[in-house]
This record gives C-alpha cells, structure tokens and sequence, in this order.
C-alpha cells in the first residue's frame, strides 16, 4: 500500500481561489466605473460642442443681417443642435444698442445657449460679439 499519498499534491485551496476572484472582481468594478466616467465626459463634451455651434450659427446669422436696426431679442426654446424643435437647448439673444453716436452703426450682440444634464446640471455657453451688419 503506498505510504505518500497526499503529500506531493499541489493546487489551489479554496481560500486562495475566493481571494483570486475576489480580487479580480475588485479589478473588473475599477475597469467598468472608469468606463461609465469616459462614456459620461464624452457625451458631456458632444453636447457642449453642439451647443457652441448652435451659438455661433445664430451669431453669424445676425452678423449677417443687412439691416441691424430691425435685430431684437429673441429666445429659442427647446430646440436641438440644429435649431429645430424638440431638442434640449434654450438659446436666447440680446441685441444692446450703444450710446450715441454709435448706435446707428453698431450692435453689441449676445447669444447664450443652456441646457440641463442628464445628471441636472445647468450649463451655459455665451458667445459675445460686436456687429456692424452685412457680414461685419
């Protein structure tokens, strides 16, 4: 009858095996945390880069405009990053007119664009500008 068994057996206990896995698991919540925080910055910067295009379409609509004394303020509600309805944007314009004898050749023009995060934050983009019309 053999006399060594069991004493040359190698392997893993069960202990070391929960360890193992536990760690690993530790590893794969890291891993997947810090990929919901890349998907959320990523559609953060998309959003805001839509919102500044659609300031600076409305900005250069109204520095197109052959007649600056018919501008006024206006606001755009619920509209999306193409100026259409149904998006998640506010897009409000002041037109200011400066002090005599500027005011008949130039508009100080403000556009601002907000919006709520899917997390409930406000944001706002804001683009300044002086224009003279047609173009300038």
């Amino acid at each position: 009858m053999p006399t060594n068994i069991g004493k040359n057996e190698s392997g893993f206990s069960i202990i070391e095996m929960l360890i193992a896995i536990a760690i690993l698991a530790v590893g794969m919540l890291a891993i997947t945390r810090m990929q919901l925080v890349t998907v959320r910055n990523t559609t953060n910067g998309n959003t805001t880069t839509q919102a500044t295009m659609l300031a600076q379409a409305k900005m250069e609509e109204i520095k197109n405009t052959q007649d600056i004394t018919a501008l006024a303020d206006e606001t755009e509600s619920d509209i999306d990053a193409d100026g259409n309805a149904g998006g998640i944007y506010t897009r409000t314009t002041t037109i200011t007119v400066p002090a005599a004898p500027l005011d008949q050749f130039l508009r100080t023009v403000r556009v601002q664009v907000r919006w709520v995060t899917h997390h409930g934050g406000d944001r706002t983009v804001t683009i300044d500008s002086v224009t003279h019309g047609q173009g300038i």
